[in-house]
C-alpha cells in the first residue's frame, strides 16, 4: 500500500474513532454545524475548495494546497 493511501485508511479510523468516543454533543458535524453557524462564508467555502481540490476541479496553478506541495518537492 503506498503512504497516500496509509494516510487515507489512518484519517478515516481516526475519524470512526473520534466520533464512537466523543463527548455528547461533540461530533465533527456538530462542531462543523458551530463552525458555519459563526462564519458562514468562510467554513461552507472552505469545505467547498478542499472537496474541489480533493476531485482536481481547481486549475493547478489556482489551487494553493497543489501550489505548496509542490513547492515543497
Amino acid at each position: 500500500m503506498r503512504a497516500g493511501n496509509v494516510a487515507w485508511v489512518g484519517l478515516a479510523v481516526a475519524v470512526v474513532v473520534y466520533e464512537l468516543a466523543a463527548p455528547s454533543g461533540e461530533l465533527l458535524s456538530e462542531a462543523a454545524d458551530r463552525g458555519r453557524a459563526a462564519h458562514r462564508i468562510l467554513v461552507p467555502t472552505a469545505v467547498v475548495y478542499v472537496a474541489g481540490h480533493l476531485l482536481r476541479v481547481w486549475p493547478r496553478r489556482f489551487d494553493p494546497l497543489t501550489r505548496l506541495a509542490s513547492l515543497q518537492r
